[in-house]
């Protein structure tokens, strides 16, 4: 467990899906959300860091004003005060992928800072998307894919299909959180490369914060805080890397590892 005091904490970063919110109901527990204002009452810095798109994002607001978002794994986190960090991925991946899906077609999300699209929806497609409340994005051809803008993209292949795309694609990283889909983004990147970014940007150490997740894609941000916190219905690996593990989303997880470090009361 970590030695950091919670009075030490000065910045909170949480995962959205199976953090915040809750996969069960799709609502962010009352809990969750007086926590949230008592951390910014008492001056600490309150972040999100998911893998979702800047498009998905809206709907956070009517939960809470968060300082900062880091979206798309840490590859596009923005504030008030504009973009904070922006990665795309290496056009000549993203050239060889398009060369992958007409050999061997597959459902494939890209995303850009300004919009998203699927080649085509399938079953797996489908069940993402009622899994985080979320409609299916449009579809669109390959040829509208822009080579240099695209950030990230998410390829709807399950678990152990996907190493012929790990065979061709090299400058990049891959990460998995739930079982339709993975996240494709820049090599060197991940949610606590953003957070490295938007801790620069405050002037804040990163002994100095806590985080909360559930998925694969939260291990680095976990590792990188002061105080890294796996919900209970978090994968054991995930559980693993954590400093403590809290009860679930549906429990009351965060308020209750908030106070369990003194953060809050």
């Amino acid at each position: 467990m970590s030695g950091i005091p919670g009075s030490a904490i000065k910045a909170v970063f949480f995962d959205i899906d199976g953090t915040l919110i809750s996969f069960r109901n799709h609502i962010m527990p009352e809990s969750t959300r007086r926590a949230l204002h008592a951390l910014r009452e008492k001056g600490i810095r309150v972040y999100v860091a998911t893998g979702r798109s800047k498009m998905m994002m809206p709907f956070m607001d009517r939960y809470f004003s968060f300082d900062a978002y880091l979206t798309l794994n840490g590859q596009y986190c923005y504030g008030e005060t504009g973009v904070i960090r922006k990665e795309t991925i290496d056009a000549r991946e993203i050239v060889r992928l398009k060369e992958l899906i007409s050999e061997r077609p597959f459902p494939c999300l890209f995303v850009e800072e300004d919009g998203m699209f699927l080649n085509y929806a399938d079953e797996s497609v489908e069940e993402l998307c009622r899994l985080i409340d979320h409609p299916v994005p449009p579809v669109a051809p390959l040829d509208r894919v822009r080579e240099n803008d695209t950030l990230q993209f998410v390829p709807f292949l399950k678990d152990g299909e996907e190493g012929f795309l790990k065979a061709a694609l090299k400058n990049v990283e891959m990460t998995r959180s739930v079982p339709y889909c993975f996240d494709v983004l820049p090599a060197g990147g991940g949610k606590d490369v953003g957070m490295e970014a938007v801790l620069r940007r405050a002037g804040i150490a990163p002994e100095e914060t806590m985080a909360f997740g559930d998925g694969f894609n939260d291990m680095g941000m976990l590792s990188y805080a002061g105080i890294g916190v796996a919900m209970g219905n978090a994968h054991d690996p995930v559980k693993e890397t954590a400093d403590f593990v809290t009860k679930s989303v549906d429990e009351d997880g965060v308020i209750h590892a908030l106070r369990h470090f003194g953060v809050l009361e």
